[in-house]
């Protein structure tokens, strides 16, 4: 399995979340990522505590969002999916994207629910969004709240089965 750097900027080219996984493999989905327990992840040039357990990372072929799947009976979340830019491979070993804030997750028990609305706000000025991201993470936001909602795939049953090659 070839290592995959996954990395979040803050606009317009500040390094936020970075992580260092495994690539998997495609679906229709998209592009699978395995990020096992102990995994590098650094915030900013700052490396910080390794992951905790195994998760999934989903970059969509298209769409203003990434899957973090834990799994149905983890801890806080059992998925948390960023709203950034489309990911972006930049060759053939990193894709990269903006993260816009907005962030939908999922608790075991089912509760949906988006986090940071308040950055998000605060961003738009001090990273100068433009319109059009604005507007993007808004939708797909809610997009995502829906998909949830309705158990859509990839983020479930899909999701698990890659977890379970991890």
């Amino acid at each position: 399995m070839r290592l995959v750097t996954v990395q979040f900027l803050k606009n317009p080219n500040h390094l936020h979340w970075g992580f260092e996984g495994g690539y998997m493999g495609e679906d229709d989905y998209g592009r699978w990522i395995s990020v096992p327990a102990g995994s590098r992840r650094w915030k900013g040039h700052d490396e910080v505590r390794p992951t905790p357990s195994d998760a999934v990372f989903c970059a969509p072929h298209d769409g203003w969002w990434h899957l973090h799947y834990n799994g149905a009976n983890s801890g806080n979340y059992s998925l948390f999916v960023d709203i950034n830019t489309p990911p972006r491979w930049v060759g053939e070993n990193r894709y990269e994207m903006i993260d816009l804030d907005l962030d939908v997750a999922m608790t075991p028990g089912g509760v949906v629910h988006v986090e940071d609305e308040d950055e998000f706000e605060v961003h738009q000025v001090e990273y100068g969004y433009t319109a059009e991201m604005i507007q993007n993470a808004r939708t797909a936001a809610a997009l995502i709240v829906e998909a949830l909602t309705r158990g859509d795939e990839p983020f479930f049953d899909v999701a698990e089965a890659w977890l379970r090659k991890v």
